[in-house]
């Protein structure tokens, strides 16, 4: 029995010892591969960089490129300081993604005007693809033929000079709230307020004048505040560092379903409360007025007759009101913001701003559309 004892002992240790043999030769195996495969990396990267005539950049790592080096803040003064290093167009691979930078006016003009097809549809991810149904709207679309549709659907409604016309009393009368709101709130000379909420009401209400024909009676509206939540977590679920892992390194997007599961959630409600709230109140006036081409009061009367007539579907007139909650009201709220902000810190610019208006319109003045043909040095700030 103890030599049965014995040679089993004997051999589990000598079992034991070719494993862990067999694991230090796997280790060894496994580091030698990798090293091997960021070697030949390297060299493809290097060789396919000058096969293509790739701009110059940082020197990227394996897998990752230069997102360790750059990490997630490329904002204007890190991406000018690159710019200062490598040149007005430099290259950044981040993990699987390229971004070319350009960073003079010329080549800005080549890009965004010369070769403007070619350069004209903006980058997907996994967040934007969910906000959007794929590109079912317009904003984010690829350039072709749907964003060409949409783009003439949307013209009629939105960007032409009628519709300045039309609806100018409106914003004037916004922008006149804002003011007199102010004026009439003691803290604004005292403790100071937050501009942006009044600035966010006056935006809310001059874009759903012009697509439902409707507004927000305050700050304090629950519909208005309902929206406002909704939109800002849109926003931020978007625009967050927090996602970029999984969008340059697709093998690390499945560490990603909690986030765009958020995401999905938030687009359903925001669809919904647009459909609930809006679209089908809509539908209904319509239902019960004639409304002909004449009789078109808002934007979302020409969105619904082009889905009538087949141009487009139900998702389609969605994310288009999905697009102008987002590219025309808080975009433009962030560049009143900023402009703002900068007449603030700069009180030589804002004071010859003052004085133009005070010259050209009178003190005390409020401006109109037609007035600002008449204000150069206005423009030229904004």
């Amino acid at each position: 029995m103890l030599c049965i004892a014995v040679a089993i002992a004997i051999a589990t240790a000598s079992h034991a010892a070719v494993v862990v043999a067999m694991d230090h030769l796997f280790v060894e195996r496994l580091l030698v591969g990798l090293l091997a495969a960021a070697v030949v990396a390297i060299a493809v990267s290097k060789l396919r960089g000058r096969k293509l005539r790739l701009p110059p950049g940082p020197t990227p790592v394996p897998i990752f490129g230069n997102w360790l080096q750059v990490g997630d803040d490329l904002n204007h003064s890190n991406v000018a300081a690159l710019a200062r290093r490598f040149g007005d167009i430099f290259l950044l691979r981040m993990g699987q993604r390229n971004l070319v930078v350009v960073s003079s006016p010329p080549l800005a003009r080549e890009v965004l005007h010369t070769q403007g097809v070619e350069f004209g549809s903006r980058t997907r991810n996994v967040v934007f693809d969910i906000f959007t149904g794929k590109g079912q709207d317009m904003v984010f679309t690829v350039y072709g033929d749907h964003w060409r549709k949409m783009r003439r659907i949307m013209t009629a409604p939105f960007f032409t000079g009628k519709v300045v016309q039309r609806h100018r009393a409106g914003w004037e009368s916004e922008a006149a709230a804002v003011v007199d709101g102010l004026r009439a709130d003691p803290a604004a000379a005292t403790a100071g307020v937050v501009l942006r909420r009044r600035l966010q009401l006056m935006m809310y209400n001059n874009m759903y004048r012009v697509m439902f024909d409707r507004r927000f009676e305050g700050m304090d509206d629950p519909l208005f505040l309902r929206l406002k939540a909704l939109n800002g977590e849109r926003s931020r679920l978007a625009q967050s560092f927090e996602y970029n892992y999984g969008d340059f390194i697709p093998i690390l997007r499945p560490f990603l379903r909690g986030y765009l599961r958020i995401c999905e959630d938030v687009k359903e409600t925001r669809l919904k409360l647009f459909k609930d709230f809006f679209l089908e109140e809509r539908k209904k006036l319509a239902s019960t007025k004639a409304m002909d081409n004449n009789g078109l009061k808002c934007a979302i009367d020409h969105i619904l007759e082009a889905q009538q007539k087949g141009e487009i579907n139900e998702d389609n007139v969605l994310y288009i009101v999905e697009n102008i909650n987002v590219a025309a009201i808080e975009t433009t709220l962030w560049s009143m913001e900023w402009a703002i902000a900068e007449l603030v810190n700069h009180g030589e610019i804002q004071e010859k701003l003052r004085r133009e208006l005070d010259t050209v319109l009178g003190p005390g003045r409020q401006i109109t559309e037609p007035d600002t043909h008449r204000l150069p040095y206005l423009q030229a700030v904004v």
